[in-house]
Formats: C-alpha cells, sequence, structure tokens
C-alpha cells in the first residue's frame, strides 16, 4: 500500500470518527434534548474561542444561549447550564453526594487540594478538615491580626492622599488580604503591604492564572509540562507564570519542615501558640497518614492562599466601586458607622459591628 493510500485511509478514518461523534452528541448523548446551539453541543472548540481566545467572556455567551433557548440550556457536548434560582435550593442540598467534574478542577493545577478532589466523600474529609480555619468563631480570633493590617493599609492611604498620588485599590486590597491569609496560614505575612505599589506583579499574577486556567481545562497536559521546564525558562516564556512557580517553590519551603516536624512545633508543645498556623493543626489532625503528605499540604496552602486572597479582595474592591457610583447608599452606611463611633472611644469590634442592621444587610447583599 503507497503512502497516498494510507493518507487517504487516515484521512477518511477521522472523518468518519468526526461524523460518528457529531451523530452521537446531536442525536443519541442523554443531554440531546436540552435546548442549546448545534455547534455548542458539537465541540469545545466553541468555549475555547470565547474564553482563550477572548480572554474569559464565554460567561457572556451563555447569556445570550438563555435569551435564546430559556433558563436551561446546553452550552458544549458534555454541559447544561442553568439560570434559575429557584432550582439552587433544590440542586445544592446535603442530602445529595455529588462528585465534582474533573474538566473544572484541570485548572488549579493543585491536585492534592480540597478545591480539586473529584469524589464527594474524599472531598468532605479534607474540606471538613479546614471548615474550623474559616468558622465565625476563628475569624474573631483573628481579629487583633486584622486590625493591624487594616491600621497599616489606612496609613498607606494616607500617604497617598498627602503625596496626591494616583491609588490602584484592587492592587491594595490584594496585598491586605494576601497578607492576612498567609500570616493566618503560615504565621507570617508576604510585607505586601509595605510594598510601593502593594505588589501589583502578584495581582497580574493571579489574574493571569486565572486566565491561564481557561487553556489548561482545554488542555491539562500542558501544566505539566510547563512545571518540568527551568524556572528561567518559564519566566521568560511568560512571567507572570514564573512568579506563580516562583511563590508555589515559596508554600513547599514553608509546608515541608512543618509535614517533617523540623520546626519542632505541636499542638501540645510549648512554643508560642501564635507560630502554629494551619498546617500544624491538619498535621497533627486525625486525618488519614495518606492526607497529609507534604505536597497534598502544599497543594492545599497554595489554594487557600491564592483563593483566600484574590476572591476576597474582588469583593472589597467592587464594593468601594459600588459605594463610589451610588451615593445614597454610601451616605446611609456613613450616617450607621458614625453614629456606632460616637457611642465609643474606640474602634468599634467585630462583634459590635453585627449590631449594625444597615451595614449587616449591606454586606450581605
Amino acid at each position: 500500500m503507497s503512502w497516498q493510500t494510507q493518507l487517504l485511509s487516515l484521512a477518511a478514518a477521522g472523518l468518519a470518527y468526526l461524523v460518528f461523534t457529531a451523530i452521537q452528541r446531536l442525536y443519541f448523548s442523554p443531554l440531546a434534548a436540552i435546548p442549546g446551539p448545534k455547534w455548542a453541543a458539537l465541540s469545545l472548540w466553541n468555549e475555547f474561542y470565547y474564553d482563550v481566545v477572548c480572554r474569559g467572556t464565554f460567561m457572556w455567551k451563555i447569556q445570550d444561549m438563555h435569551r435564546a433557548y430559556g433558563p436551561c440550556v446546553r452550552i458544549n457536548p458534555y454541559e447544561v447550564h442553568i439560570l434559575d434560582p429557584d432550582f439552587y435550593d433544590e440542586l445544592y442540598v446535603n442530602t445529595k453526594r455529588l462528585d465534582k467534574y474533573r474538566w473544572w478542577t484541570n485548572l488549579a493545577g493543585a491536585d492534592g487540594s480540597s478545591f480539586s478532589t473529584i469524589t464527594h466523600d474524599q472531598h468532605k474529609l479534607r474540606r471538613g478538615a479546614l471548615n474550623p480555619f474559616f468558622s465565625a468563631r476563628s475569624v474573631t480570633r483573628l481579629e487583633p491580626l486584622l486590625r493591624s493590617k487594616i491600621d497599616k493599609l489606612c496609613a498607606r492611604f494616607d500617604g497617598f492622599v498627602e503625596s496626591g498620588e494616583v491609588l490602584r485599590l484592587d492592587a491594595a486590597f490584594m496585598a491586605l488580604t494576601m497578607d492576612i491569609i498567609c500570616d493566618y496560614a503560615f504565621s507570617h505575612d508576604r510585607k505586601y503591604l509595605d510594598e510601593p505599589d502593594f505588589k501589583l506583579l502578584w495581582k497580574q499574577t493571579i489574574i493571569g492564572a486565572f486566565e491561564g486556567g481557561a487553556l489548561g481545562r482545554q488542555f491539562p497536559w500542558m501544566l505539566p509540562i510547563m512545571k518540568r521546564l527551568p524556572l528561567s525558562v518559564v519566566s521568560a516564556m511568560n512571567p507572570s507564570v514564573g512568579h506563580l512557580f516562583s511563590w508555589q517553590a515559596v508554600v513547599k519551603e514553608q509546608v515541608k519542615p512543618i509535614v517533617e516536624r523540623v520546626d519542632d512545633i505541636t499542638l501540645s508543645g510549648d512554643k508560642d501558640a501564635s507560630a502554629k498556623t494551619i498546617f500544624h493543626t491538619l498535621r497533627d489532625s486525625d486525618l488519614p497518614l495518606e492526607e497529609k503528605t507534604s505536597q497534598r499540604l502544599c497543594d492545599e496552602g497554595e489554594i487557600v492562599t491564592g483563593a483566600g486572597s484574590e476572591t476576597t479582595a474582588q469583593t472589597i474592591t467592587r464594593i468601594m466601586f459600588y459605594l463610589k457610583h451610588v451615593p445614597q447608599t454610601r451616605e446611609r452606611l456613613r450616617a450607621e458607622l458614625d453614629s456606632a463611633m460616637l457611642k465609643t472611644t474606640a474602634t468599634p469590634s467585630w462583634t459590635e459591628l453585627q449590631q449594625l442592621p444597615y451595614l449587616v444587610r449591606f454586606y450581605l447583599q
């Protein structure tokens, strides 16, 4: 058989596979009856175009699909998107056992973390070990730490007022949340609040990681390959990814001695309790030994610090934008806070702030 014949046979087999796959996805898939555009049901390349080429705009395309097809639409060969608030309580209930969709965990690059855990039981085990650290009681104990970081940020704000420089609130709040979560997780912060630009590179790195996550979902083999390359090569290709990998290396340096007990701190020890971190508690917990490996706790640390900084910083930034452009809300909130401040010579505590009805309704919304 000549090479031309072999090439034609290969092309014919490929074409037959594409036709068979298209027919299966359009007419015989379990999702075939779900409304939605046919091109979305055929392949994932549509999602690739909007999320990778057009940089995260697929969510807006999904909105267009809902306008055209209703509250339940098929957005790709494997997924259905539902725009119905009443359905939320029916789907997300404690009695259901739901595994995560592997496609969405590919973006994290931290397979040992709670976020990337696929099975229901293992996720419950890992997430349950973290829950006490983020309870209302734990946050209340963190109040002195929170106040010290906020005071430092306010002092930086005063400096910008005096100098007349333009202040990037998103970078400032990112530095605040990063220093808080790192102090909580590792017992010392990154000093990003001391940086002249609030370590804007870190803000850009996290945004770049989220954008890269869209590519990682489509091609999950890319990240493992990049991690095998020298850091200098990765940094030359993409400075943000290089900075992210450098940060991951620092996390490993901090977690490894804890797991190996090199630092000599245990929950029953005599050393200062402030030196004990989330990872000391996880190490000395009742988790199975396979859940306490250095790599798994490093993965957990990456997600805790990354997610604990960016999500909160984005929320605060948007709150400030909203207050700037909705003066009636801003003035009502300020009046309630001023009234609370008149009743005490000290800054109100977290417990006292929770007694302010408009403030509580504001942040809940």
